[in-house]
């Protein structure tokens, strides 16, 4: 029994006449690049953590991890799990602005 499979079909023609192309693109994709983004998000981590915490010992004690991980994120050899990233978006008002800003500022 074989599995269905996705197909792509695209269409470079404009079919409706109201489609609007002078607009710029409006999306991220122009401002960095997803592998950039993994391999420079250590050290986004670790400037939001360094904004908020005191020391490794706050985070570790926030986030309920080990201090040697806390560690390693406030030194910017990891980055944190979806569920952290999460807990700080959730608990921070201010955490999505940071990123946006930090990552504006790096594009």
């Amino acid at each position: 029994m074989s599995r269905s499979r996705l197909t792509l079909i695209v269409n470079n023609s404009l079919s409706c006449p109201e489609a609007d192309t002078s607009r710029g693109q409006s999306s991220w994709s122009n401002h960095f690049e997803p592998y950039r983004l993994k391999a420079e998000a250590p050290d986004l981590w670790s400037s939001y953590f360094r904004a908020r915490f005191a020391s490794p010992r706050e985070v570790a004690l926030f986030c309920d991890v080990s201090f040697q991980t806390a560690l390693n994120w406030w030194g910017a050899v990891t980055s944190p799990a979806s569920h952290i990233a999460l807990l700080m978006i959730m608990t921070d008002p201010n955490a999505s602005a940071f990123f946006h800003a930090e990552i504006g500022r790096a594009a």
